[in-house]
């Protein structure tokens, strides 16, 4: 057991529970949190019957649960300081949030330009660029498809009935085949 790591951890937990403001962590706690978790993995066997290895397993399940809400808990607070327009201290952030966090602005502030757009009578311009090596293809869905990671790792979906969407090639080929779409043709 290594009760020092254990025992962050379930401080940093508490502190995050209790208080609505996102709690300062350690830069680096992510990384720790992944030794630590390797470490207790690696203690024991399924064979092995012993008290020793009983408590270690517990002590496992429990740190992984409350590692899992932490996490939850930190990037709900994340999103909700950002959809209220607070400015997070990059201090409170790990780097893992660090980056989250630049991602998520980035993307809210796309999404409010286009709300714009509409509230001024413009229909937005939605960029379907595709990321670098990666072409697009625009598609119709012919039912509905629950949300689908493309090839190059982005979330897109999930899909209704008659949505329009451009994919990456590779994906809207596959979903093409299994007769859950169709091409759009986009004049040139």
């Amino acid at each position: 057991m290594t009760p020092g790591r254990y025992d962050d951890l379930m401080e940093n937990w508490r502190r995050e529970r209790e208080r609505n403001e996102l709690q300062p962590v350690p830069v680096k706690f992510y990384e720790e949190m992944t030794d630590y978790i390797s470490q207790i993995k690696s203690v024991g066997s399924q064979e092995d019957v012993s008290l020793v290895s009983h408590i270690t397993e517990k002590e496992k399940e429990y740190a992984q649960r409350m590692l899992m809400e932490l996490t939850r808990l930190r990037m709900k607070k994340i999103v909700e300081s950002e959809l209220n327009g607070i400015v997070l201290a990059g201090k409170n952030l790990t780097r893992e949030e660090q980056i989250f966090y630049s991602d998520l602005r980035r993307v809210l502030s796309s999404h409010e330009e286009r709300l714009k757009s509409i509230l001024m009578g413009h229909m937005p311009q939605i960029d379907t660029k595709p990321s670098p090596g990666v072409g697009l293809k625009v598609i119709r869905f012919l039912k509905a498809v629950p949300a689908i990671i493309g090839i190059d790792m982005k979330t897109y979906g999930p899909f209704q009935l008659e949505d329009m969407v451009a994919i990456p090639v590779e994906n809207a080929e596959n979903l093409i085949r299994r007769g859950l779409a169709k091409e759009v043709e986009i004049p040139k």
